[in-house]
């Protein structure tokens, strides 16, 4: 498993941070994920698959957040 920390801004509450966990923890090949909307991170373990990061950060933006590189 490789542990990530995308900065994710746009987040306000505890509800969004709710949205982004059930979004990305649905994904297939991660294995958790936290996301404080306090410190604009999501904090994610995955399997390490490229395709896997893309749909993460995919599926965050289709929440309305924004991912920053």
């Amino acid at each position: 498993m490789i542990k990530e920390t995308l900065k994710v801004t746009g987040m306000h509450c505890p509800k969004c941070t709710a949205r982004v966990e059930k979004t990305v923890g649905a994904i297939d090949g991660v294995e958790s994920v936290a996301a404080d909307f306090e410190a604009d991170k999501v904090e994610l373990a995955y399997d390490g698959q490229p395709s896997t990061l893309a749909a993460v950060k995919a599926a965050i933006a289709a929440e309305d957040f924004v991912v920053e590189d």
